[in-house]
């Protein structure tokens, strides 16, 4: 999965805003909570001290798109094994048609 965030996340992130736990004084929000689940769902957040995170929504702000292979910048390579994947049991008949990673959230 690539993630890219838009200028206004950045901006977002370099805008202070008042601490919950002194007014006085500044926070960021300095992280990124990022939600992976079966079907492929990707969702991020930034973090928000003691209110609720900030959900990073719109093809404006992020844009999230499912990669692989010769498209991959990153652990291209990584999981080359020399046998490909063997699956064992009722797994196979599990997995039949659906796209990584398996399962509904």
């Amino acid at each position: 999965t690539r993630i890219t965030f838009s200028g206004t996340v950045w901006k977002m992130m370099l805008t202070p805003y008042p601490s919950v736990g002194d007014p006085h004084e500044n926070d960021y929000h300095r992280f990124m909570l990022i939600g992976l689940a079966p079907e492929g769902k990707v969702r991020v957040w930034l973090e928000n001290d003691n209110k609720p995170n900030i959900p990073l929504t719109g093809e404006k702000v992020i844009l999230i798109e499912t990669v692989s292979g010769k498209d991959l910048k990153m652990c291209k390579n990584i999981t080359n094994h020399p046998d490909g994947y063997i699956y064992y049991g009722d797994t196979p008949d599990f997995i039949k048609g659906k796209k990584y990673p398996y399962g509904e959230w």
